[in-house]
């Protein structure tokens, strides 16, 4: 994944995921870029399920990922590392 803003282009990969007491930490692979941590408290958790859910592109992407994601890996398609279309 990229993560672009004003201060940094980052690419992202998740290595990690753990559980804290408030929460949530995602954590990258330092090997690869700058090590970072993503802390996802409840209430970011409860903002991304409602927005995810009021968007139909953002909703029809969470339902086909799994099915574009296997079906490109069959037809032997290389996987793209942090190409947007």
């Amino acid at each position: 994944m990229k993560v672009v803003s004003k201060l940094v282009e980052l690419d992202f990969e998740v290595k990690r995921i753990e559980k804290t007491k408030h929460g949530i930490v995602v954590l990258n692979d330092p090997a690869r870029s700058m090590a970072t941590k993503v802390h996802i408290t409840p209430e970011d958790a409860m903002t991304i399920a409602k927005a995810i859910l009021s968007s139909g592109a953002a909703f029809r992407f969470v339902l086909s990922f799994p099915f574009v994601y296997w079906f490109g890996r069959l037809k032997g398609q290389p996987k793209k590392k942090g190409s947007r279309p």
